[in-house]
């Protein structure tokens, strides 16, 4: 009976939103066409190389080379698998979604176990730095401490939930053994940039999908319009945060909240990312929670 009820309340907001797009065909085209120009200019230049680098890395056993090295520390402080320091990594470097992108990999090559997947989805979460250091700058203008202040409220949290949502049993460090790699580069490469153009296109459908469900809500407060959106879709959040006429506190807890969580849009592509696997989303929604309220926090007090 509940899945029923569901289902009909489903039904009825897609025809709900059908009549919407019917009646806002203009704009509706015109914020597809916008948020595709963000995909193309801010989303895959950062992202297409970085997939297709991680992807090689894993190929070519950097992950067992820096676990073997560095994954004593990682394993005592967060007592999992060596191999979150390169997820952890690669993550900061990448931005998100690279890090559902790796674990998943790593998982698919039993490097990793599911719990230990869904446990480093939940700390992983990093928006990609030269992205915040950019849309941050529009928001509050040239050396203003507050980007910083954002940032590494953003980063530092991350690392905070890592600690309280670690498991209670330490993991045993054993050095991994490893074989060189014998498939052509060639190979290697071809096969990388098909995954990374697959999970790019995804990511284009979801983000698309989520700018024109938030600019199809009619809403004229525009305080409300920006919130609704920077939890529909970030980027899109971020730059209405630029157009609010309220205090640089305001804006920058707004700001902060919208990283945080990420927006509905990047939760969708990390829940088609793992939807052939059995590794649990609910960490990692957890996490977001957590990193929201504890970034506000850490922000307000220093």
């Amino acid at each position: 009976m509940k899945k029923e009820k569901k289902n009909i309340i489903i039904l009825v907001s897609i025809l709900i939103l059908l009549i919407l797009i019917l009646k806002n065909n203009h704009e509706v085209k015109q914020n597809i066409i916008t948020a595709t120009e963000l995909w193309a200019t801010q989303v895959f230049p950062s992202l297409f190389p970085m997939f297709i680098l991680s992807d090689l890395l894993i190929k070519y056993h950097f992950p067992e080379i820096l676990a073997n090295h560095l994954g004593s520390l990682f394993t005592k402080i967060y007592h999992t698998s060596s191999y979150g320091i390169f997820i952890l990594i690669m993550s900061f470097l990448a931005g998100t979604p690279s890090s559902a992108f790796i674990i998943k990999d790593l998982n698919k090559a039993e490097k990793i176990t599911e719990e230990e997947a869904s446990y480093l989805l939940s700390f992983t979460f990093f928006s990609n730095p030269l992205f915040l250091l950019n849309i941050l700058t529009l928001i509050f203008g040239n050396n203003n401490p507050l980007i910083l202040k954002i940032m590494l409220c953003h980063y530092c949290t991350n690392l905070l939930i890592g600690l309280l949502l670690r498991p209670k049993e330490k993991s045993k460090f054993q050095k991994i053994p490893y074989m060189k790699e014998n498939i052509p580069l060639s190979t290697i490469l071809s096969i990388s940039i098909k995954k990374a153009l697959d999970t790019l296109l995804l990511i284009l459908g979801t983000i698309a999908f989520y700018y024109v469900l938030a600019n199809l809500i009619p809403i004229n407060n525009s305080f409300i319009n920006t919130i609704i959106s920077g939890f529909c879709e970030l980027t899109q959040g971020l730059n209405k945060i630029l157009l609010l006429n309220h205090s640089e506190t305001i804006k920058s807890i707004l700001a902060v909240s919208f990283i945080s969580f990420g927006g509905l849009s990047i939760h969708t592509q990390i829940k088609s990312i793992l939807a052939d696997t059995n590794i649990s989303y609910l960490p990692f929604l957890k996490g977001r929670f957590l990193h929201v309220i504890l970034s506000i926090t850490l922000l307000i007090l220093c």
